[in-house]
């Protein structure tokens, strides 16, 4: 066996591999010989199947099978022994259809054309800046907060007067004949109504109603979609499809929500017994929390940001025309031509990013471990279970045996690396980039955060 490779360009190169029948004819013949013990043809007894008509009827696909085999494991091992970066896989080249004779394969010559990953230079420094926009805590956003809490935390009370809109109210509807009647064994349902289950526009349709008011209702004008009106009046999304009627709804009670008092009850339900003890006290925590939830989203657009900057401003070039025969031979009979054209540059892109992704894992040396992985899906799993903290030993325990689970499915391991892998990037961005902080208000950071990049 002779292997070579042959560059046509920087980025460009063709593979050859020679194969002379000492390669390949004794596995051949091996698998014959496994063929005719196992073989049942009539006339003949089992494992007496004369060698020759087994090779005739068995020996060109045995003989493609091993060859597709050794190619593989040859042209895969060349590449991993002379440490060669390709971009996509290898590709047959046109010449071996015109050259392999299966009846007398002799010497066999295959081509394979590769598509050579660039080599480039990539500074990471303090001379490059990025701005990271984070929200302004300010008086405004931390009162709003805790109206927010207040409101979440209020209880409600029946009152006498006129519905406004955020109240609840509570009462029956009755279905309705088309004169304006009871429906005799109609539809009659007690229920709440809550604003959210009302389309937009229609929020009004029970404000200014009191106890013992009634009005006519079309609940499919009103109601958000089918499987509100469905909960509504206990029937099913099939029966609401049919249903024309009109109801009349009474009102039996309108209950309105009070915000909470700021007190140490108040305080105690927010952030457990004897944490908070003033409103200065709450102001710092909603201040220091929300620095805190917010940093993540922070941090994602600036790594994303300088992402985008990276790609765009990498000026290497890739074997373009290899890689747009490689996607359209991976994706054969699912994607034209014409489509690989149009997102191409999308596609290059991506290639662009992993280019530069790998390059900054190895020049600096970041790695991601099992153990670490584990650690991490186990932590989350405990934030999301109220922390470690309470945990104890033996919750310790389980959120590390769900985590090694989970980290069993190949794709949601993936998932788990790549984002261990961009938190060690980004900390390499935050350590060599001039950073500059730009304070947004709320609102107007996350329209910011949420906003395509350019």
């Amino acid at each position: 066996m002779n292997i070579t490779k042959e560059h046509k360009d920087e980025l460009n190169a063709i593979i050859r591999i020679q194969f002379v029948p000492e390669d390949y004819q004794p596995k051949i013949d091996q698998q014959l010989r496994e063929y005719s013990k196992k073989v049942s043809m009539p006339g003949f007894r089992p494992g007496k199947v004369p060698a020759g008509m087994v090779r005739k009827m068995y020996g060109k696909s045995i003989l493609v099978d091993e060859l597709n085999k050794l190619t593989s494991d040859s042209l895969f091992g060349y590449i991993r022994d002379n440490q060669i970066d390709i971009l996509g896989n290898p590709l047959p080249a046109p010449e071996n259809d015109e050259r392999l004779d299966l009846e007398n394969p002799g010497h066999i010559n295959l081509a394979f054309e590769i598509g050579l990953a660039p080599q480039f230079d990539l500074e990471i420094s303090s001379k490059k800046s990025f701005e990271m926009y984070v929200p302004l805590i300010d008086d405004e956003f931390i009162s709003k907060e805790i109206e927010n809490y207040r409101d979440r935390l209020g209880d409600y009370s029946e009152t006498e007067t006129t519905s406004t809109a955020g109240d609840l109210v509570h009462g029956v509807f009755t279905e309705l004949n088309e004169d304006g009647t009871v429906k005799e064994g109609g539809i009659s349902r007690h229920t709440d109504i809550h604003d959210a289950d009302l389309k937009e526009g229609d929020a009004s349709a029970f404000v200014g109603m009191k106890k013992g008011d009634v009005k006519n209702i079309d609940v499919k004008a009103v109601f958000v979609n089918p499987t509100v009106i469905a909960a509504i009046l206990a029937i099913s999304t099939e029966e609401v499809a049919n249903l024309t009627s009109m109801f009349s709804f009474e009102v039996e009670t309108v209950r309105r929500k009070e915000k909470a008092e700021i007190n140490q009850d108040f305080f105690d339900k927010l952030f457990g017994p004897n944490t908070i003890f003033s409103e200065e006290e709450l102001k710092n925590r909603i201040a220091s929390d929300s620095n805190t939830r917010f940093q993540k989203d922070a941090e994602t657009r600036f790594f994303n940001e300088v992402v985008e900057d990276l790609v765009k401003n990498s000026s290497f070039v890739l074997p373009d025309d290899f890689l747009k025969r490689w996607l359209s031979s991976t994706n054969e009979g699912k994607v034209t031509a014409e489509d690989i054209e149009e997102n191409y540059n999308n596609y290059a892109k991506g290639i662009r990013w992993q280019l530069i992704e790998n390059k900054l894992i190895r020049e600096n040396e970041i790695t991601v471990t099992r153990e670490q992985a584990i650690d991490s899906v186990a932590n989350d799993f405990l934030a999301y279970m109220g922390g470690a903290a309470g945990a104890g030993e033996e919750g310790l325990t389980q959120a590390r045996s769900i985590a090694e689970r989970m980290l069993q499915n190949e794709k949601e391991a993936n998932k788990v690396f790549d984002r261990l892998y961009n938190e060690a990037l980004n900390k390499l961005f935050l350590e060599k980039f001039t950073i500059q902080q730009v304070a947004l208000p709320f609102e107007d950071w996350v329209k910011k955060v949420s906003e395509p990049l350019n």
